[in-house]
């Protein structure tokens, strides 16, 4: 038996999922993601899915998202915007721990919309390199 280990990211998916599936139906969204019926509601249900199966379900959010049909990170403000604004923020921060500060700061923006399964703004992404916590 595969060992199944929890993946911040396929929360996300899931969330994806379970509102396609209040939209169409589990055995639509089981034929698209070409994962089995029982598979799909376990899924959703919130069990951690096997392998293969999380590499199906990240195939499937990956054309979700190419086709405009998944929530992609919102763009509405800029990324020289974003960080200005964190700066003004930190201001009481000396300038030569600033770096390290908003670092934390965009840090702490990720777990907020990690903890509540929301999809980060792409400029908090950018500031991290893309990667989250």
């Amino acid at each position: 038996m595969a060992e199944r280990a929890p993946d911040p990211s396929i929360d996300r998916i899931r969330e994806h999922a379970r509102r396609s599936v209040a939209k169409t139906s589990l055995r639509k969204v089981a034929k698209a993601a070409g994962v089995k019926v029982g598979a799909t509601k376990k899924f959703v249900d919130g069990s951690v899915p096997y392998e293969r199966n999380a590499r199906l379900w990240k195939k499937w959010y990956v054309r979700e998202l190419r086709e405009g049909i998944a929530d992609a990170p919102d763009t509405a403000l800029p990324t020289a915007d974003a960080q200005a604004i964190v700066d003004l923020l930190l201001w009481s921060i000396p300038l030569e721990q600033r770096e390290e500060a908003r670092r934390d700061v965009v840090q702490m923006f990720l777990r907020a919309h990690a903890d509540r399964q929301l999809t980060p703004p792409a400029w908090a992404l950018e500031l991290t390199g893309g990667q989250s916590s």
